[in-house]
């Protein structure tokens, strides 16, 4: 397992098999040729519904609003963790 914490606090726990996985592989490949879209479904993957649903909820603000500016700083650390967890 990687778990970790953001720096805004968002605790997170994956499974590292998860990246085990060649369906993800194709995914990234598509976000990287332009389908931005796919980046929901990866999350989804990565994440787990749950967790994503967790983080959405983190990182709503008192308006309801989700930032997407905020979900990316997230994930980006995420991500960052989960690789050198993987190391």
């Amino acid at each position: 397992m990687i778990k970790g914490t953001t720096k805004t606090g968002f605790e997170f726990e994956i499974d590292e098999n998860v990246f085990d996985d060649w369906e993800l592989v194709e995914a990234f490949r598509e976000i990287e040729r332009g389908d931005d879209g796919l980046i929901v479904d990866v999350v989804e993957q990565i994440l787990g519904i749950e967790q994503k649903n967790a983080l959405k909820e983190f990182i709503r603000d008192a308006h309801g609003k989700v930032s997407a500016t905020a979900m990316e700083v997230e994930l980006e650390e995420i991500f960052e963790a989960c690789q050198q967890g993987k190391n």
